[in-house]
Formats: structure tokens, C-alpha cells, sequence
């Protein structure tokens, strides 16, 4: 049912082609770490996100006639492997992402056990390449959240560093739990350009850092932001990397 779904979305964008502000790739874990609510929790916070007005707002703000005021997105799971459960769907309403988030709440599970991170950066990556196609976009930004860290499959950094070398932009991540896994989130998969990690402390919490976190990537701006001098820090010795929310691959 949710890959039907999926090409049916896709196919309502074939006719003719796009122009959005960001195309953007929602890769999502469902390994076996993630109970039955958990994961309810999870896609529910993705949901929501796309009902909120700010997020709705933030799709079709055109800034003036600087932006095109749209985004295409598409929503990928990943356990041991990668599934692309909805198609890229292109958004430039608030009825359409409402449209959107109808969407996943019909979308079923990817059947999974173990945690294969770079699988899902790596095909998140091959669809929006084939997107970009026949469609255009200002960016591209592959969203990951999750629960642990890799153990199949491809491994996050390798599937990173292709995707950045490729047409991806930057790869932004949500840490589910643990405080340790945004690190390995930062050295592993947060990469590009104004990249960035953020940190839910249970699926409880994931309903509002999500939204945060896809209203920045909307937008092309950061949720953190830098502390006082640290503009002058970064001049001074050439743009520390260290900082986790402009990580370079």
C-alpha cells in the first residue's frame, strides 16, 4: 500500500517539470530498537510537522519573489535496509502538505531488525539525483533521525561523502535518546553545508524537535545558533570544523 502511495505522489509531479526552493529527503529508522509506539510516536511528530501552519508557512513564503515558495520531499525507512515508502511530492500549498501529511499517516512499516544508516543516506541520495533529473531545486538537504547507531550495510560516513560529492547539499540529523549518539551522528552522517545535528530526548520529545528541525531546512537557515564571538573565533582560525553544526564531510 505505502509504496503504491508513494508512486502515485510521484506521478502527480511527472507531467511537467519542477522548481522548488528544497528538495528534501526524510530517512527515517524503523530498526527493531523501535517499539510498536515509538515508532507511532515518530511518524506522528513527521505528521504534525506538516499540518503546523509555521511549517506550512515557512513551504510556500516567497520571501518577496526571492523563492519559489515550495519543496519536494520524499520519505524513506531504514532498518537492515532502505525503503522509499512515499515518492517525491511536490508541495507549494498549505492544502498540499496537509495532502502530504495524509500521506504518511497511511504509510505502512518497512519490515526490519537491524540499523543500516548509510543505506538510507545512500538511496535517499540516488532518488533525489534521479529527481533533479527532470526537476530543479535551490537545495538539497536528506533529513535522518534515529535511535542508535550503524550496524549494516553501507557504512553513514562512506554513504555521506558520495552523497555530498553528488547533488546533496547537506545531510542534517535528530538524535533519538541518547546525548552520545549526536556525536556519532556528528562524526558519521551530519555533513555540507550549514549542516547541522539536534537531539530529542525521547519520541515524546520528537514532535516539537522535528518540527525545528525541518523548518530550518525549509528555510536554508540553522536552529543553532552561534554563540557570541564565535564569528570572530571562526575567522581567526579558519572556520573550525569542530563546530557540529557547520560539519564539512
Amino acid at each position: 500500500m505505502a509504496l503504491s502511495v508513494g508512486l502515485a505522489f510521484g506521478s502527480l509531479t511527472a507531467a511537467s517539470a519542477a522548481t522548488v526552493d528544497t528538495v528534501l529527503s526524510l530517512v527515517i529508522d524503523v530498526s527493531g530498537s523501535i517499539d510498536g509506539g515509538e515508532y507511532d510516536l515518530q511518524m506522528k511528530g513527521y505528521e504534525d510537522a506538516f499540518r503546523d501552519s509555521s511549517i506550512q508557512n515557512a513551504i510556500t513564503d516567497t520571501d518577496g519573489g526571492n523563492r519559489n515558495g515550495s519543496i519536494a520531499v520524499n520519505l524513506i525507512q531504514f532498518g537492515t535496509s532502505a525503503s522509499e515508502r512515499l515518492g517525491f511530492f511536490v508541495i507549494d500549498s498549505a492544502q498540499k502538505a496537509t495532502d502530504f501529511a495524509d500521506a504518511i499517516a497511511g504509510v505502512t512499516r518497512h519490515s526490519s531488525t537491524l540499523t543500516g544508516i548509510g543505506e538510507g543516506i545512500q538511496l535517499a541520495s540516488s532518488t533525489i539525483t534521479d529527481w533533479l533529473k527532470d526537476n530543479s531545486a535551490s537545495r538539497a538537504v536528506i533529513d535522518v533521525s534515529g535511535d542508535g547507531t550503524n550496524n549494516a550495510g553501507i557504512a553513514p560516513s562512506t554513504a555521506r561523502d558520495a552523497a555530498l560529492a553528488a547533488d546533496v547539499d547537506a545531510i542534517n540529523a535528530i538524535a533519538i535518546q541518547s546525548a552520545s549518539l549526536q556525536d556519532y551522528f556528528d562524526n558519521n552522517v551530519v555533513g555540507g553545508t550549514n549542516s547541522f545535528s539536534l537531539f530529542a530526548s525521547d519520541f515524546d520529545d520528537f514532535d516539537s524537535a522535528i518540527k525545528r528541525k525541518l523548518r530550518a531546512e525549509i528555510t536554508g537557515t540553522n536552529p543553532i545558533p552561534l554563540p557570541a564571538g564565535a564569528w570572530l573565533l571562526l575567522s581567526g582560525i579558519g572556520g573550525l570544523a569542530a563546530l557540529r553544526r557547520r560539519k564539512k564531510a
